[in-house]
């Protein structure tokens, strides 16, 4: 399947996370983002559709969470430009000699932290089967299709990949208009095509990737808390559900999100109540009425741990709000 993709090159900046999701959806990303860090939030979205292939650079100044899916058809390799302090991906520990491989058949699953640079490179499963097939990778050919989601390239491929993105990054900044004739769509098509498929060829398994034991469980605690936000759910209720203890549920949010689950759960009611304070403005509905509804009865600490979060009194996205509609 050819993703068809018009030519262009965009630089988007943001300072509201849910507006990250909305402006991905125009470049087929079906995603939610939620912060796990506290503070205004700001971010950067780099995209270059040259040749068919989408290069993608988001940058972020507090720590996110993200799921979703990617545009359906096409395979993603994902590289840190930088160390990354913490680059969790389905449940691996990524580090800068690591690549995550986005299928459209599997679903996102990441959390990164702090101001991480990672370089993204889409491009649709058919190219990379025919140029592997041609190529005589047929390695490749089967890890496209297989259930791996992290890899570890050989050094010296990685470096020359990170470099050249490094370098083609720089030209989309500097020379877009000429990356954008049409003369310099097949060049740059065949060329990291080949460089993805380096990438690919030279994944070593000795030692292997393995994603954090916990992980699994984590994930279902995590539906389960995002599943029941407006309604009070203790940490024994979903220890019990998921018939574990609590201190294994503790120690398993702390190597996945970094977070204990007390603090998760509170961090995710109050991106729920900015959600729906930005919803409800205009609407006459009280700020407290729906911190209420979100099982937060203390107002004067929801206020100030609201502030603390989103840098902003929930009063002033109420009101911020209701001036833009």
């Amino acid at each position: 399947m050819n993703i068809n993709l018009q030519p262009l090159i965009e630089t988007i900046t943001f300072h509201d996370i849910d507006e990250l999701g909305s402006r991905m959806r125009a470049f087929r990303w079906d995603m939610v983002h939620r912060p796990i860090e506290a503070g205004t939030f700001e971010g950067e979205l780099f995209v270059a559709q040259v040749g068919g292939i989408q290069f993608a650079r988001p940058i972020y100044n507090r720590g996110i969470r993200s799921q979703g899916d990617s545009p359906p058809g096409t395979i993603t390799v994902g590289i840190p430009l930088s160390t990354p302090r913490v680059l969790k991906w389905h449940g691996y520990s990524l580090s800068s000699n690591s690549a995550l491989l986005q299928k459209s058949s599997r679903g996102i699953d990441m959390l990164r932290s702090g101001n991480l640079p990672l370089a993204l490179v889409t491009i649709d499963n058919d190219s990379l089967f025919s140029q592997a097939e041609q190529t005589d990778r047929l390695g490749v050919a089967s890890l496209i299709t297989d259930s791996t989601l992290a890899i570890q390239p050989e050094p010296t491929v990685l470096r020359r990949f990170r470099s050249h993105l490094r370098y083609i990054f720089e030209l989309f900044w500097r020379q877009p208009q000429t990356i954008l004739q049409p003369a310099m769509q097949s060049p740059i098509r065949e060329d990291f095509i080949s460089l993805v498929l380096d990438v690919l060829d030279s994944h070593q398994n000795d030692p292997p990737l393995r994603p954090s034991i916990r992980h699994p469980y984590i994930k279902r605690a995590e539906e389960i808390l995002l599943d029941n936000l407006d309604r009070p759910l203790s940490i024994l209720d979903l220890c019990q559900e998921l018939h574990i203890s609590e201190r294994t549920l503790r120690y398993g949010f702390q190597e996945c999100f970094g977070l204990g689950p007390a603090t998760y759960l509170k961090i995710q009611r109050l991106n729920g109540v900015r959600r729906q304070l930005k919803a409800s403005a205009g609407r006459g509905i009280t700020v407290s009425a729906i911190a209420l509804q979100w099982g937060f009865w203390h107002m004067g600490q929801f206020a100030k741990d609201y502030k603390k979060m989103f840098g902003e009194c929930p009063s002033a996205t109420l009101r911020d709000n209701s001036l833009t509609k």
